[in-house]
Order: C-alpha cells, then structure tokens, then sequence
C-alpha cells in the first residue's frame, strides 16, 4: 500500500465511530437554551479559524506535495499545519453539533489518525529529501506553531488544483451546521431515534 493511500484509509476509518455518535446522541439540554447558543457560537468561530489555516496552508502547498518541500509560510510555523486545522474543523464541528460525546469522540480518533499520519509523512519527507528536511524538522515544531519562525515570500503561484480543493473545504465546512440542523430535525420528528442523551 502506498504512503497516501494508506494515510487516506486511516483518515476514513477514524471518522466511522464519529459519525454513528453524530447520527445517534444527542446533547441533555435543550436546544433553544443559552448554553446550546453558546456551544454552537464556539463551533462556528472554531470551523472559521480551522478553515482559515486550511486554506492557508492548501495555497501554499497545493499542486506541489511531495514535489518541493515546502517551508514557508504556515509551514515556517509547524509542519503539519493543514492537521492543525483540521484538528480545529474538528473541535469547532463537534461544539457546532452541540454534543460533546462526538467532541470527545473526533478528538479520541482525529488525534491518533493524524499523529500517524504524520508520521508517514515525516518519514516519506525525510526519504524524499533526504539533506532538507532533517534540518527543517529540527526548527519547525510538528504541531503547535512557533511564531517566532515566520517568514513567506513576497509572491506566492497558486495552482487550479489548489484552488479546487479550497472549494471543496469551503463547502463541507458550510455543510456542517447544516447536516446538524437536518439531524436536529429528523430527531425531533422521530424519523432517526437518539439511541442516548449525552451531557
């Protein structure tokens, strides 16, 4: 199995147990209270700043994986900046769904998935580039961002594929609260039954 073809199945069979808590629990409180806004809101603001570094980090990287080892912009902060942010699409979608057994859930499973991921690409990196990329590794944190690193040059060539992709993030991303909504819905006209109430 190749490198991405086994990062891709590992990604996919991390998201199986969310989306059966997704489709099946349900928050305690009521939905229309304070809390159930509050929680929502810190979602959205979350699927924002997630999908901002995703963006980010596509138009840097897009169209040139595994061709040049990239190492400027968000990539001069931490090296694996399109995790981060889906590690914060997957914070913001779990507050967005109100329920904090699928948060706990995606973090359970996002979490490991994308260290090992990592991983992978850590060590295809360093094969693939064998005299940059161990240096580069040593400066540049794998996940949380050092700011103090930041440098990005004056232009940047963006490809098409890129620019799909962003598309394709954008959209999923709108989609969230509103899958939430649909199964909000089907729940409360008895269509999907909630299987448990969950703090």
């Amino acid at each position: 199995m190749t490198f991405r073809r086994a990062r891709v199945v590992l990604l996919r069979l991390a998201f199986l147990p969310i989306v059966f808590v997704a489709v099946f629990v349900r928050p305690s409180w009521h939905l229309d209270s304070t809390r159930a806004f509050l929680v929502e809101t810190a979602g959205y603001l979350f699927l924002m700043l997630g999908l901002s570094v995703r963006i980010w980090s596509i138009l840097y990287v897009g169209g040139r994986k595994s061709q040049v080892l990239v190492t400027d912009g968000p990539y001069s902060l931490c090296r694996n900046p399109l995790y981060v942010g889906t590690l914060l699409l997957t914070v913001g979608a779990g507050l967005c769904f109100e329920n904090l057994l699928m948060l706990g859930t995606m973090l359970a499973t996002v979490v490991p998935a994308h260290v090992a991921s990592a991983r992978l690409e850590a060590a295809h990196l360093a094969a693939k580039f064998p005299l940059e990329y161990p240096p580069y590794a040593r400066a540049v944190p794998a996940f949380w961002p050092r700011l103090k690193n930041y440098r990005s040059r004056e232009t940047l060539i963006v490809s098409a594929r890129a620019i799909g992709r962003i598309a394709i993030d954008t959209a999923g991303v709108i989609l969230i609260p509103e899958i939430e909504d649909i199964l909000e819905l089907l729940h409360q006209h008895g269509i999907l039954p909630v299987l448990w109430f969950f703090p």
